[in-house]
């Protein structure tokens, strides 16, 4: 009896185990998708007040106001740093928000713009950072797969679309600040975790167009 007792515990405390790292997955997927839906409805609703603007001054009429509210959850979600844009890679099967700021909080349920770098599409480089994975998601788990030619597009608060070229890639040190050089041309540096956290795997993009 005691050992039947024994085995039960053992399995329950098994499947708890398992449960955890599903649960966190689940919730992180859940909040990025949350986040996406929320920026491509903002981008919808930014279309919408400018044709909406555009036709009252032709019409010389008012305009309906149809601004979405944000929900208080999704204001404290943001409180520390808000969606900026939307990045996609087709080659990764990758999209997720871009949100201002690279702390633990903005990173744990999209890709992080460094402030201290160029904006989405301006010229200088713009430099995102991902995590190498982690219990919310895969996020730039799989960057290492990226090949010279494949193109990243991020898509801005005005709904406007920048594509970036993959030209090459590199590891450096932790505290590599080169990474975040700035130049004369329009440029993208996507940055994750190498070898454990001890170095950083930097891809480098040139900007191609915007639609």
């Amino acid at each position: 009896m005691i050992r039947k007792i024994l085995a039960a515990v053992l399995i329950a405390a098994g499947l708890a185990a398992m449960s955890v790292p599903l649960f966190y997955h689940f919730y992180g997927n859940q909040k990025t998708s949350e986040l996406i839906e929320q920026f491509e409805q903002s981008v919808e609703q930014e279309h919408m007040e400018d044709d909406e603007k555009e036709e009252e001054r032709e019409n010389e009429t008012e305009a309906a106001d149809t601004k979405a509210p944000i929900s208080k959850e999704d204001a404290a979600l943001l409180s520390s740093g808000s969606v900026i844009g939307l990045i996609e890679i087709e080659a990764l099967d990758l999209k997720y928000p871009v949100v201002e700021g690279a702390d633990s909080k903005q990173l744990a349920y999209g890709i992080g713009h460094i402030s201290d770098t160029a904006a989405i599409g301006s010229i200088g480089n713009c430099v995102l950072a991902g995590h190498r994975g982690s219990r919310y998601g895969t996020y730039f788990k799989y960057l290492n797969r990226l090949s010279e030619g494949d193109m990243v597009k991020i898509t801005d608060k005005e709904g406007n679309e920048h594509l970036y070229e993959v030209v090459s890639w590199e590891v450096v040190g932790p505290y590599d600040n080169s990474v975040k050089a700035q130049g004369e041309v329009k440029e993208l540096t996507l940055l994750t975790c190498e070898n454990s956290g001890t170095m950083r795997l930097i891809y480098h993009c040139i900007y191609k167009e915007a639609q």
